[in-house]
């Protein structure tokens, strides 16, 4: 079939059962697009209002985005962990290169309302996993998901953000930026939801988080408080089979117990991404340690300063008794570098 079929189909938004039910139906036969419609259509799972939906699909949008560059991804093209899954979407959205996934894969996901320690550890997971050949897959939600990706990008590696709404909108806004640079670095975006649909909220981020799990050889999980989606993504990686690393962090930071909660539950608790890569078999790549060193006196002033928690530039000052100019300057060039992160 096309993938105006597939998109008409993923635009009404049937239950995975019904969609399921429907496409088992159609058997395996090469059959056109009208055959496949009029069965569907006749077909006594689909209800009047389903109809009424898959009448009313406009593929204007969808043909605009196809012209762009959206692909139409079907079983397959799935890549094997996604495939061994059992559960998958029925067709899946891309823009860039879902080639990417044919690498190995593992999630990083964590809360949207993330700690500065919280980023500063999915950016350095992502940035070595993607040093090392790793495809880096996250929601591209705010927090740890937004940090893991930009550390693989960081590292010239590829990441794949597995987004909660159309490949037609940019949510959240703040992301259009990144999500551009991530197709322009080789990565991907991808959708289980259709241009242009419009449905429930409610029941979106189960589906995205399963898929995340489903489509990645591992999980890490960093920063997930006792309610959050990132704890779905665990649970369903844990059912599929699928290791689930956890990064854990004091006791009393309510920010972390849902991490502890899955430790103590099996997780692998690690605190180093090579951790990581030594359980999955991957070879850790070697790194020019000098390059991390700082690289003058007033670098090494300003990091002997900080920690794990946020700093104000002025405590800066005042901590070290550098102009107020230099420690700007120098904050400027150790946040490209990658040494420090700016708590927003």
């Amino acid at each position: 079939m096309s993938p105006e079929f597939w998109h008409r189909l993923l635009a009404i938004e049937l239950s995975p059962k019904k969609c399921r039910e429907l496409l088992a139906s159609l058997g395996t036969s090469a059959i056109s697009d009208e055959e496949a419609e009029a069965h569907i259509l006749n077909h006594p799972a689909m209800s009047s209002a389903d109809r009424m939906r898959y009448a009313a699909v406009d593929l204007a949008e969808f043909r605009a985005l196809t012209a762009k560059g959206l692909a139409v991804l079907t079983q397959t093209e799935y890549s094997t962990p996604l495939l061994e899954s059992g559960l998958t979407p029925p067709a899946l959205f891309a823009m860039g290169d879902p080639g990417i996934l044919n690498r190995p894969t593992v999630a990083i996901v964590g809360t949207r309302n993330s700690s500065t320690y919280g980023k500063a550890v999915a950016q350095k997971f992502g940035e070595r996993l993607a040093e090392a050949g790793v495809t880096v897959v996250s929601g591209g939600a705010l927090g740890i998901d937004a940090a893991a990706h930009k550390g693989a990008l960081r590292a010239g590696g590829a990441t794949c953000a597995v987004l909660i709404t159309g490949l037609d909108r940019v949510y959240p806004r703040e992301h259009a930026g990144l999500f551009r640079q991530i197709v322009d670095q080789g990565g991907c975006l991808i959708s289980q939801f259709a241009v242009g649909t419009k449905s429930a909220w409610e029941h979106r981020p189960l589906l995205r988080n399963h898929t995340v799990a489903a489509m990645s050889e591992a999980v890490v999980v960093v920063e997930a408080p006792s309610k959050s989606g990132s704890l779905y993504t665990a649970m369903a990686a844990n059912e599929l089979g699928r290791p689930v690393f956890v990064v854990p962090a004091n006791v009393d930071n309510v920010n972390f117990r849902g991490s502890h909660q899955l430790i103590r539950d099996g997780a692998t608790l690690v605190d180093h991404p090579n951790q990581v890569l030594e359980a999955m078999g991957i070879a850790i790549p070697a790194r020019e340690e000098a390059a991390a060193a700082p690289q003058n006196d007033t670098q090494r002033r300003i990091l002997a300063t900080l920690s794990v928690q946020p700093l104000a530039p002025e405590r800066i000052v005042e901590q070290t008794g550098l102009p107020t100019a230099d420690v700007l300057a120098e904050l400027t060039m150790l946040e490209l570098e990658g040494r420090v992160i700016r708590d927003t």
